[in-house]
Order: structure tokens, then sequence, then C-alpha cells
């Protein structure tokens, strides 16, 4: 009987032992992405890379990273701007290894005069590995910028049958260059084919997002921009003969 209350007390210490405090591991979650936003404002990419699990994978509004690769490279392209990043932690589950949280983030980053504010709801899903918990899988869906009145630049051209618009291309492909190094990702040119048969006169449609008046002027005030627009292409510029250009925006 002695050795029988002996072996019941050795596997109730070794039950306890085993034991998961959940306040523990959820705050171990929350070490995590804290963590993992402070490497992001630092640009420390091993770090980074260290808080996530191999197979980790992204969706954000407007992009789908499916590997840490591609994710990495697409911060690459923000090198030289300044973070400050806020969460506001709504809700964090643990299940066994897995663990699930809910929070509304907030970002203001700036590159020189550009600066942009992020808003957005977001969804993580962790995996304890080895004893860690890791970042597997991120969802963030951005809430409208107050300050976005959809400003766009409408160009209709005229392109001759034949003619190649490669050059046109080329032209607006450094002017998005310039536009993302001046921190707008989210602004810049896309150029469109008409649909055939819907219209007689125009063939060809470029427009080109600013989101308001104050990003705009800063855009075309810019260095980068007038550097680009002195040296435009004159094949490109014969493109734009005769065509109707306006500006649109929410009333």
């Amino acid at each position: 009987m002695k050795n029988l209350f002996l072996l019941t007390g050795l596997l109730a210490m070794l039950m306890a032992c085993q034991t998961v405090d959940p306040a523990q591991e959820k705050a171990a979650v929350e070490t995590t992405i804290n963590d993992f936003y402070s490497a992001m404002e630092n640009f420390n990419y091993d770090a980074v890379r260290a808080l996530c699990t191999t197979d980790f994978s992204l969706y954000e509004t407007g992009f789908d990273h499916q590997d840490m690769d591609g994710f990495i490279e697409s911060v690459k392209s923000m090198e030289g701007a300044t973070f400050n990043v806020d969460i506001d932690i709504k809700k964090t589950e643990v299940s066994g290894d897995m663990a699930f949280m809910v929070v509304t983030f907030y970002a203001d980053i700036a590159m020189g005069d550009a600066k942009m504010s992020i808003e957005a709801y977001e969804n993580y899903i962790f995996k304890k590995v080895d004893g860690k918990w890791l970042l597997h899988y991120v969802h963030s869906t951005h809430l409208p910028d107050k300050n976005d009145n959809h400003l766009a630049s409408l160009h209709l051209l005229k392109v001759p049958e034949g003619k190649s618009i490669e050059a046109m291309q080329n032209a607006l492909d450094k002017f998005n260059q310039a536009i993302a190094e001046m921190g707008y990702w989210d602004c810049g040119y896309t150029i469109m084919q008409v649909v055939p048969g819907s219209n007689d006169d125009y063939n060809y449609f470029i427009k080109g997002n600013w989101k308001n008046q104050k990003t705009y002027d800063t855009i075309h005030d810019s260095d980068g921009w007038k550097s680009i627009s002195d040296n435009f292409p004159e094949e490109a510029s014969k493109l734009m003969e005769n065509q109707i250009y306006l500006k649109v925006a929410d009333l």
C-alpha cells in the first residue's frame, strides 16, 4: 500500500510538471507577434525567419505571398522607410500546439516626404515547434484610408495600328519604380487595352492612381519624377498625341 501511495504521488507530480499554463502559453504567443513586428521595423530578415514556420504564408489585400522568400522580397522594397507599428490584440486562443489571434493593426510608414498610414484587421495562426511558438499564417484586410478620395488621372490614347507600345510601357515602369521608391507603393500607372469594338476612336487607356491631391503633388514635384519626365522617350510622347486627359475623384 505504501508503494501504491508513492507511485500515485509520483504520477501526480509528473502530471503537474506536464500541465500547460494557458496564461503562460497565451503570453508566449503574444511575445512572438510583438518580436515579429520589431524585427520587421528593423528589416532584420534573419530574425523574421526565425519567428516563422518554414511553410509560412501571408495574404494581404492585393498581395498573396506563398512563402517566406516572396514576403521578404516585398519587405526589401521598403528598406529605408521608418516604420511605427502598433497592434491592438482583440483575442488570443491556444489549443494544443496551435494558436489563433485577431488584432487591429496600425502602421505609420515614412520614406522621405512620403507618408502612409495603414489600418487593417488581421488574423494570425501560430504553430508550436520544438517548444517555441512560431507564426504560420497571416491574413490581413486593409481598412479604407480616410485620406483616400480615389484621385486618378485618365489618358485615352489612339495608337496607330501595328505600332508598338513597348516604349510607353518601359517609361511607365520607370515612373512606377520611382513612385515605389518614394514610399507610395499603392500609387502609379497601369496601361490597358480598350476592348475591341467598344470604341472606334481610342484603343489604349492609361490610369494613374494617386489617392489624393497632396500625394499627387508630392510625387510629381519629386526629383525622381522630374528626372524621368525630362527624359521621356520621344517614341512614347508621340503615342500620347491627341490623347484625352482628365482627372477623376470621389465627390
